[in-house]
């Protein structure tokens, strides 16, 4: 069964005829999922593959894993693929299959509401297709790979459906994933459909979070939930926490509902902690550590922080004591950088001089010509921390894969004692946090 907390939506009978006893739930329910003013990915576009590190502040999102819908059928023929397919009997599974795998293929017409009305009357002839399939494969040893195809299948179908479909289009897809945690909670169909949701729950968060930002909460906690549930699945469960995390880390801090970002911020912390736990020597476990050291550097006296400059010198915490710190994180190709936050990092600067304020950037540049091309045109305030190793630079910088920095640009402030105030400074932010750091 899956977790009360987790099971947001009524359950019901997969498709009337895979199981039974299917229980309801008294647990709050996500927002109404109506269909966001911004569309949906279109059916079989080319979905970000893994989670990158550079993650920019225009979209709140990080991005998981997402399947092909378009996945060869098994039991279906596939061009120059006959003698790789097992034998199946040419039956109503077989034959629906192979009806699915043509479906999927089919283009769309070109008016937007013709083919998003078409969209949907083909995801509704897939369901029933699958359905076929399973009903005739799902007892059958010999044909689980036909049974967990038609799940995929029905399982895809159903995710794009409730994207832009009603509460009960949703109800279906979470329908149909608890019957199959209630046939077997721990089987590749069961890990299928707890994916889907947390996959329908990041799409939802992409799409309507600005307004409906429980989806995050949401997806934070269906991450977790894949991932002590099938931890053998290290790529997805990965992916996912890390996705959650970092996208629930980057709302929080654009949004100004402080109880909001608090919620979040603790969302963001739990899918690290679970990363760095379970995970600790995967890629994403390593960068899940590196955040909650930075998420821990409030209240915190900075000492691990130095690199060279670009003018050859040296900066280093050590120093760092006796005057309150700005440290900048930027790249020149950052119109935000350089419209919003250059022209206040400026002001600041002609208002308190070196004497008052120490203020250092860490540029995170690759191109070192490009670097000094943008720093000759927008003069930066500060030293400008720049490794000269290339494969030290940009996102690979040993500052950000130390610190897990998510976002650039960023700001961090520290007082006189080094003690770090904020590591994610907002402009609106940044004389009040100024005048804290400034108080003896």
């Amino acid at each position: 069964m899956l977790p009360r907390h987790l099971f947001t939506i009524g359950t019901a009978v997969l498709a009337g005829s895979l199981m039974t006893g299917c229980g309801g739930s008294n647990a709050p329910q996500p927002a109404a999922a109506t269909a966001s003013s911004e569309s949906p990915p279109t059916e079989g576009e080319s979905q970000p593959g893994s989670v990158s590190p550079v993650i920019r502040p225009a979209g709140l999102t990080a991005s998981i894993p997402e399947p092909d819908a378009r996945t060869p059928v098994d039991g279906a023929a596939q061009p120059g693929t006959a003698d790789r397919q097992p034998e199946f009997p040419d039956d109503e599974a077989t034959q629906s299959l192979a009806e699915i795998q043509r479906l999927r293929i089919g283009a769309f017409p070109a008016d937007v509401e013709a083919a998003r009305k078409a969209r949907r009357e083909r995801n509704e002839r897939i369901i029933d297709l699958a359905t076929r399939a399973i009903r005739r494969t799902m007892n059958e040893d010999s044909r689980i790979p036909q049974f967990d195809t038609a799940i995929k299948q029905l399982l895809e179908a159903r995710f794009q459906i409730a994207l832009t479909g009603s509460e009960e289009d949703i109800e279906a897809l979470y329908s149909d994933v608890q019957a199959l945690c209630d046939r077997d909670p721990q089987s590749p169909a069961a890990a299928e459909g707890v994916y889907t949701i947390a996959r329908f729950a990041h799409t939802k968060a992409g799409l309507t979070g600005r307004t409906q930002p429980v989806w995050f909460e949401t997806l934070s906690r269906w991450a977790r939930e894949f991932a002590d549930r099938f931890p053998d699945d290290q790529k997805r469960s990965t992916s996912l926490l890390f996705g959650a995390g970092r996208s629930c880390e980057l709302h929080a801090a654009a949004s100004s509902d402080t109880e909001l970002a608090s919620r979040l911020l603790t969302e963001s912390r739990l899918c690290y902690t679970t990363l760095a736990d379970k995970f600790p020597t995967s890629d994403q476990g390593q960068e899940a550590t590196a955040a909650l050291r930075r998420l821990a550097l409030p209240g915190q006296i900075l000492t691990q922080f130095s690199g060279p400059t670009s003018d050859g010198g040296y900066v280093s915490a050590d120093d760092f004591k006796g005057k309150p710190t700005l440290i900048y994180f930027w790249d020149s190709q950052s119109d935000e950088f350089r419209d919003k936050i250059l022209p206040a990092l400026a002001r600041i600067r002609e208002q308190l001089p070196q004497e008052r304020l120490r203020i250092i950037g860490v540029a995170l540049d690759e191109d070192e010509s490009q670097l000094n091309t943008f720093l000759e045109q927008h003069p930066a305030p500060g030293q400008q921390i720049f490794f000269p190793q290339t494969p030290q630079r940009s996102w690979n910088s040993p500052l950000v894969r130390f610190w897990g920095l998510a976002a650039s640009p960023t700001i961090w402030v520290l007082n006189g004692e080094a003690r770090v105030l904020s590591t994610n400074v907002t402009v609106e932010q940044l004389v009040p946090t100024l005048q804290q750091a400034l108080k003896k």
